[in-house]
């Protein structure tokens, strides 16, 4: 259900009295399309939350609960916002009668200290969602000042190639879209019972909402609305207290997935843009290595053709001559140009060069290979990744390593450390798991104790995972294992196999079945000097096979 007339007019008769006469102290702007201003009410003493959204498909606005990131680079729109609102206060909040367009009117003051009133006017039209900045007209053609006013600037700027019919551009008078008398088709349906209009239309006129989401049978939210919808009379139905919880409840619900899909698809094409330049290089390389096998060949063709030497002369294109390992006769390519001393000499030079390359692509297969685990390991915890701080944090952390850049929208992660990820186990024993490699370091070289267990599939990218024993941990908890106790007298096999299933359920072979996990006490791994984050040797250690399961 988009935003029809009724619900913008009870979200702005809400707007209107939480916000009007609060102060504006700050002006977000965390996605291209979306406003947030935090305003100090004087009425509840307390900073209320305010979201606009001209998203094309998700057009809103409504107070808010939750707190967005801030980008590092406010855009334009966000510091022009910020130059004319921040120490404004809202003077009223209005939507225009029968349309989907609420205005919100500030008090302010000029550079020079001049009394002036700006109006931020949100369209929640779908595609032709837009916010725009008015100042007002000075010789203004009319008294109506949902109609009237200078355009600052929009979110969205829109120009006569885009639309003949209407343009949003800094400087021009601003002008209502032309008025639109279609409805949603079910509130079409509803209007088809005589006296329904009538009714909503004096409902909205008192201010008697009833805001709900409708659910459907399989727990879906199927749809929104201030007043009932006899449509849905068989659904599940949850009033809400306020306009505003009723459209958060909603939009966010809708949006949460969108939104970090949004934050992470641009994350996995980049990663898996560099995995498969990583997978054709070590294509490559193995081609190369392959070709290098013929160093031992081209040494000994220098040696027959050394061993043979006086039947040889200048101008011959090939000679035959008998093998010295296994006594077959073999041709052997030779340049005419070049004295026979020459030749050998020739392919004594390709054995050097094919011995080194040898060395060389053996040793930056390992490198390839190296990032290729690293990069899987990526692809692992963006699938992972549950909330906007997990999106952030790895982020921040690929642009760090040079695979992505910081976009124009990236918000810092939360100032707090997000909660580790832990399961307990039910039996005095908990497993934590790091959901990135900063994660991994910090829960592996930091975190764990030496005799703690720590877990991960065998040569396969995922997590570190680490078990540890508490206080009230049977099978040995409290005392300390000697170096050579195994870890099954420790922590118990079915506690183990239980870790193991979780390391395994954390990796990229979350899909399979029977996946080796090595594990070894935390004193028997090492971090390399001058080694990425995560990147970790360890001995010690046994391997289990376990199907990926959580507890």
């Amino acid at each position: 259900m988009p935003f029809d007339n009724y619900v913008a007019g009870a979200v702005a008769r809400e707007l209107n009295t939480a916000l009007k006469g609060g102060k504006v102290e700050r002006v977000y702007q965390p996605s291209a399309s979306d406003i947030i201003l935090f305003v100090n009410t004087p009425r509840e003493k307390a900073r209320r939350v305010l979201l606009l959204s001209a998203n094309s498909s998700l057009p809103r606005i409504y107070l808010s609960d939750l707190k967005s990131g801030n980008p590092q680079n406010p855009p334009a729109f966000c510091m022009l916002l910020r130059k004319h609102l921040i120490g404004g206060r809202i003077a009223e909040i209005r939507s225009v009668p029968s349309e989907r367009i609420i205005h919100i009117a500030a008090d302010t003051y000029s550079e020079l200290g001049v009394p002036e009133r700006k109006t931020l006017v949100i369209e929640l039209m779908g595609k032709h969602s837009n916010i725009i900045l008015l100042r007002e007209n000075e010789n203004p053609a009319s008294s109506d000042t949902l109609s009237g006013g200078i355009i600052i600037d929009s979110i969205k700027r829109i120009y006569e190639d885009m639309s003949r019919v209407r343009q949003i551009l800094p400087g021009i008078d601003y002008e209502l879209p032309p008025p639109s008398s279609k409805m949603p088709p079910i509130i079409e349906a509803e209007f088809e019972t005589e006296g329904t209009r009538a009714a909503w239309d004096r409902r909205a006129e008192a201010g008697d909402y009833a805001p709900a989401i409708w659910y459907a049978p399989d727990g879906a939210m199927r749809d929104f609305h201030v007043f009932p919808l006899t449509s849905y009379a068989g659904f599940t139905e949850t009033r809400f207290a306020s306009v505003s919880e009723m459209l958060e409840t909603w939009f966010e619900g809708k949006e949460s997935g969108n939104r970090l899909n949004q934050k992470t698809a641009d994350l996995t094409r980049a990663v898996s843009t560099r995995l498969n330049k990583a997978l054709l290089k070590k294509q490559r390389l193995l081609e190369d290595m392959n070709k290098a096998e013929k160093a031992d060949e081209y040494r000994k063709q220098g040696d027959l053709i050394t061993a043979n030497i006086y039947r040889l002369e200048r101008g011959m294109k090939s000679v035959s001559v008998l093998d010295y390992v296994d006594g077959r006769e073999i041709t052997i390519a030779l340049d005419p140009l070049e004295t026979p001393a020459q030749n050998a000499q020739r392919y004594y030079k390709k054995y050097a060069k094919a011995k080194t390359a040898k060395t060389e692509k053996r040793t930056q297969l390992e490198l390839t290979e190296r990032e290729i685990d690293y990069l899987e390991s990526y692809l692992v915890w963006i699938a992972d990744a549950k909330t906007d701080d997990d999106a952030a944090l790895l982020r921040e952390e690929l642009a760090s390593l040079g695979y992505v850049r910081r976009g124009k929208f990236t918000a810092k992660p939360s100032s707090s450390a997000p909660k580790r990820l832990t399961y307990e186990l039910g039996n005095g024993f908990s497993v934590s798991v790091g959901r990135n490699n900063r994660e991994n370091d910090a829960l592996t070289m930091k975190t764990a104790r030496p005799f703690d267990l720590w877990l991960h599939t065998k040569d396969i990218p995922g997590s570190h995972v680490v078990l540890s024993r508490t206080g009230n941990a049977e099978n040995g908890a409290g005392t300390q294992p000697g170096r050579d106790t195994d870890p099954a007298d420790v922590f118990g096999a079915d506690t183990i196999r239980k870790a193991a299933g979780i390391a395994a359920y954390h990796s990229k072979a979350r899909g399979s079945s029977n996946v080796p996990v090595d594990y070894t006490y935390i004193r028997y791994v090492k971090k390399p000097a001058g080694a990425k984050p995560g990147m970790v040797i360890f001995t010690h250690n046994k391997t289990i096979y376990v199907n990926p399961e959580l507890p």
